[in-house]
C-alpha cells in the first residue's frame, strides 16, 4: 500500500512452541513514519470508516505480493471498533480482495484496537459477524489495569494481545512479573489465546516461556519490513 505516502510494513507473530510463524501483522506507516493511530486522528468518522477498508485491503494485496499465500501463516489486520458501523458490511471490500488473491477467510485475524469505546452488543455483533464469515477477532491492548479482561471474557475474541509495556517489563520488574503470573491463567481459562508483544529482548522472551506464553512479536523476534514478510529468529522459548 503507498498511498499518499503511507507504505504497509508487516511483523511476524511467531509460535515459540510449534517453531513457525503463526501470523504476520500488517502496520501502516504514514508519512515521516506515522503510526494508524496518528494518521487516522485527523480524519472525521466517515473517512476513518472507508480508511480503514482500504487498509485492509491494501495489507492483504500486499502480504499476497510478498509471499503470504505459500507461507501458511494468517494475516493479522489491524481494525479501530469504532469504523466498524455494520460488521457485515465493512468486512466485504476485504473478503473481496482475498477471495481474489486466493487467500481463504480463515486466514484472516482482524486486531481490533479501542474495543472498550464501542457498547457492547456492538462489540457482540463485531466478533460474531467476523466469526460467522470465516475470520477470527483479536483484542488488542490488555494492560497492567486489567481493565479489559471482563470485556474480553464476555465477548470472547478468538486472541488477546497484551500491552507491550507489561511485556517487555517483565525483565526487571516484579510488579508486572505478578499481573502477568495472575492474568494469564485467567486468559487460558477463557478458552483465549494471548499474544504477547512488545519482546524486545532474548531474557523477555525466555521468561514468557515460563507463564505458558508462545505467541510472540517484537523486534527480538524481528523488525517490520516494509512491503514484505521478515524471516524471524524463531528460538524456543524456556519452557
Amino acid at each position: 500500500m503507498s498511498e499518499n505516502g503511507a507504505t504497509m510494513a508487516f511483523q511476524p507473530i511467531a509460535d515459540t512452541g510449534a517453531g513457525r510463524v503463526y501470523a504476520y501483522e500488517a502496520m501502516l506507516r504514514g508519512p515521516d513514519g506515522a503510526n494508524l493511530a496518528d494518521v487516522r486522528s485527523s480524519m472525521d468518522a466517515e473517512a476513518r470508516v472507508n480508511f480503514d477498508r482500504r487498509c485492509a485491503v491494501g495489507a492483504i494485496k500486499w502480504a499476497m505480493s510478498a509471499g503470504l499465500g505459500t507461507s501458511g501463516a494468517r494475516l493479522c489486520i489491524p481494525t479501530y471498533a469504532d469504523a466498524v458501523t455494520t460488521p457485515a458490511e465493512h468486512l466485504v471490500p476485504a473478503l473481496q480482495a482475498a477471495r481474489a488473491c486466493g487467500l481463504i477467510p480463515e486466514r484472516l485475524i482482524f486486531a481490533i484496537h479501542d474495543y472498550q469505546s464501542v457498547s457492547g452488543p456492538h462489540l457482540a455483533e463485531i466478533v460474531h459477524v467476523y466469526g460467522k464469515l470465516g475470520c477470527l477477532t483479536a483484542f488488542v491492548g490488555l494492560g497492567e489495569g486489567q481493565s479489559g479482561l471482563g470485556v474480553c471474557g464476555r465477548y470472547k475474541p478468538d486472541l488477546v494481545m497484551l500491552e507491550p509495556s507489561l511485556v517487555c517489563g517483565i525483565a526487571s520488574s516484579w510488579s508486572r512479573r505478578i499481573i502477568l503470573e495472575d492474568l494469564t491463567p485467567r486468559l487460558r481459562s477463557l478458552g483465549l489465546k494471548t499474544v504477547a508483544t512488545g519482546v524486545d529482548c532474548d531474557t523477555v522472551l525466555q521468561r514468557l516461556g515460563g507463564f505458558d506464553l508462545h505467541l510472540v512479536k517484537g523486534d527480538a523476534i524481528a523488525k517490520p519490513e516494509t512491503a514484505s514478510l521478515p524471516v524471524p529468529q524463531l528460538r524456543r522459548a524456556a519452557a
